[in-house]
């Protein structure tokens, strides 16, 4: 055998699914070469401590870009120590369904009931191909592996269609049920259409509703969305929600404990009509933990209304050097983005830390 193991031989001696021919030369040469025994070592203390993760934990979506990284800038030793079990479970999740996806087509399987791809009841696993049609009743449940970058898990009364199974574009279309969607891939390679909006993957995991008059409610669990329809956009980020309309499209996002008059008011001002009255309602009820919503307020007022909305949003989260408030007014679009990216990762670190003191120390579960 040559000096080192192959990263393939590896890894499938580690885990135990080599054939037994090749086993046997492998365990010889681990015996006498101490870097693979210490690379065959290490492997299986991360398959180890992955088996050992409680079921109920996922690991936060926004750590696998930090993973990655890692990875190009240190190479495999990146994989040991603190980054061994994170980066195994990202990949646990990414190659789930690797070797059963056939080609041009997404894998599925049956989580309950009898899920049908068109008129073809899945027992088991089916496959999903560009055009069919999956529709569960009120008693079904599947899954779809998105190609390689992830997975969607269908609700019962749920009705989806694969629209592009390329590795370059990942596009499904839900009209009507509820999605669970994660994905790990680069921004953009994932998307769902809805009758009022598309869910465009930024990095995330969420939830997806549409009813059967096509309003949808988009829930972001990890990471986050933008949500489009023609010129309208909004970008969801962990822990907020929000709702679309078809004819309108998707309205201001809030966070999931925002004040009843706030998310109120939004309301009135996305999909009633409502004008300056519902403006000062939502910029008297917001909080710092609100100037997500607020951010896109600066862009769906009338511009005579942008000054006080400037205005309240410095107030909550002041605004990075540079940038001044005659570019907000103008709503310039390079102000803008340096804004929401303070704003986006102050509302990201605020979910994290929720989420970790919702979590019981000693089981791990939440409480």
């Amino acid at each position: 055998m040559s000096p080192h193991l192959t990263e393939e031989q590896l890894n499938r001696y580690a885990d135990g699914t080599l054939q037994t021919a090749e086993r046997d030369a492998v365990a010889r040469h681990v015996e006498e070469c101490a870097a693979c025994r210490g690379e065959v070592a290490g492997l299986r203390s991360v398959l180890g401590a992955v088996a050992r993760l409680p079921r109920a934990i996922e690991p936060p979506r926004d750590l696998f870009p930090e993973i990655h990284a890692a990875i190009r800038t240190h190479g495999p030793t990146a994989l040991r120590g603190g980054w061994a079990v994170a980066a195994a479970v990202a990949l646990v999740i990414a190659w789930q369904f690797v070797e059963l996806a056939p080609r041009n087509a997404w894998r599925v399987v049956a989580l309950a009931g009898t899920p049908r791809i068109g008129t073809v009841v899945v027992s088991g696993q089916g496959a999903l191909r560009v055009g069919d049609w999956l529709e569960t009743d009120a008693v079904s449940r599947a899954r779809i592996a998105v190609g390689r970058i992830g997975q969607v898990d269908v609700h019962p009364r749920t009705r989806v269609r694969l629209l592009d199974a390329r590795a370059a574009a990942h596009r499904l279309a839900l009209a009507r049920g509820t999605i669970e969607a994660r994905v790990d891939a680069p921004p953009r390679l994932f998307l769902v259409e809805t009758p009022a909006g598309t869910a465009i993957d930024l990095g995330c995991a969420y939830t997806l509703e549409v009813d059967s008059l096509g309003n949808g409610a988009l829930a972001v669990t990890a990471g986050w969305v933008e949500f489009s329809w023609r010129e309208r956009r909004s970008i969801v980020p962990l822990g907020f929600t929000a709702l679309t309309r078809p004819g309108v499209g998707p309205g201001i996002p809030w966070a999931a404990d925002a004040p009843a008059e706030l998310r109120e008011a939004l309301h009135r001002l996305d999909f009633e009509g409502g004008g300056a009255e519902a403006v000062r309602s939502a910029l008297a009820a917001a909080r710092p933990e609100d100037a997500v919503s607020v951010w896109h307020l600066v862009t769906r007022v009338e511009r005579r209304l942008r000054p006080v909305v400037v205005e309240r949003l410095a107030h909550l989260v002041p605004p990075p050097e540079g940038v001044t408030r005659d570019a907000l007014v103008a709503a310039d679009s390079s102000a803008l983005e340096r804004y929401w990216s303070g704003i986006r990762r102050i509302a990201w670190r605020r979910e994290i830390l929720r989420g970790l003191r919702d979590i019981d120390p000693r089981t791990g579960l939440s409480r």
